[in-house]
């Protein structure tokens, strides 16, 4: 496994050994906290991890979004009649958030007499993501061939700036969907604690009367083991609720692991003390 993801299974692990022990342990004895360990071994094991990921894809589309600035600064450089080596020292004194170390690094590499295809393929590595990897890609084949690099550096930043168009307006056109799917959740959380406070314990009553009476009617399994299956049915559509979010939003499961996250949590937070309380 590789060094960057020892911090998140850190946390996996510290969460999930919380979960264990108040499984064995607080479960028997108090009772009562057992909700509490749960959200709170929860929360650990799965909120760092997950925003540590989102942070990652967060930077990527950053650097994605930056990097169009930075061709088109590169193309406008060229056609102003600076040489490619002097363009990219020029963009490199400019700020590109998260992408400037990777420009100022191949700016370096061009002026330490690193070959071009190398220092650019360097940095398409560097950056770890794939619209800008094909992107480069591109690049070094048209100056490999001795193609116009300026004409190149255009038509390239044309087809990200589209890309990256039609993703803002698929994030834009499923916004409603987005807050239906949260409002159906909470709705089926409703539903579920409607039936674990009120209707389950009166069918247990007159279920209990009923075999007091007669000896042919089967028992209703008991409200624990209702409980136990509403929660995992939270866990479950939650989970799932929250990736299919996600990738309707953003087009990454990623993504959609903040929207799990969320929504586990709070469901679960909600159906368990709303059932010891009632």
């Amino acid at each position: 496994m590789k060094f960057k993801y020892l911090q998140e299974v850190a946390f996996i692990i510290i969460g999930v050994s919380i979960l264990t022990l108040n499984i064995f342990f607080v479960l028997e004895s108090l009772p009562f906290l057992f909700p509490v360990f749960n959200v709170i071994g929860g929360l650990i094991a799965t909120v760092p991890p997950v925003w540590m990921l989102y942070n990652r894809y967060r930077v990527s589309r950053e650097m994605e979004s930056q990097f169009i600035m930075l061709i088109r600064d590169i193309s406008d450089s060229i056609k102003s009649g600076m040489t490619l080596p002097m363009a990219l020292d020029h963009v490199s004194k400019r700020d590109y958030l998260s992408l400037t170390k990777y420009a100022k690094r191949l700016s370096a590499q061009i002026e330490w007499g690193i070959p071009f295809k190398k220092a650019l393929t360097t940095f398409a590595d560097n950056t770890r993501s794939v619209p800008i990897q094909r992107a480069i890609a591109t690049i070094i084949a048209t100056y490999s061939i001795g193609g116009k690099i300026s004409d190149t550096l255009d038509s390239v930043n044309k087809s990200l700036v589209t890309i990256n168009k039609i993703k803002k307006e698929r994030s834009a056109s499923v916004y409603s969907q987005i807050i239906t799917s949260y409002i159906i959740f909470f709705v089926f959380i409703l539903i579920l604690v409607i039936l674990q406070v009120f209707l389950i314990p009166s069918l247990t009553v007159q279920n209990e009367e009923i075999m007091s009476l007669s000896t042919d009617t089967a028992p209703i399994p008991s409200p624990e083991i209702f409980n136990q299956g509403f929660t995992m049915f939270i866990v479950v559509q939650g989970f799932f609720a929250g990736l299919a979010t996600g990738k309707m939003a953003e087009g990454s499961i990623v993504a959609g692991l903040k929207h799990s996250v969320i929504l586990v949590m709070i469901g679960y937070g909600l159906f368990s003390f709303a059932v010891m309380f009632f």
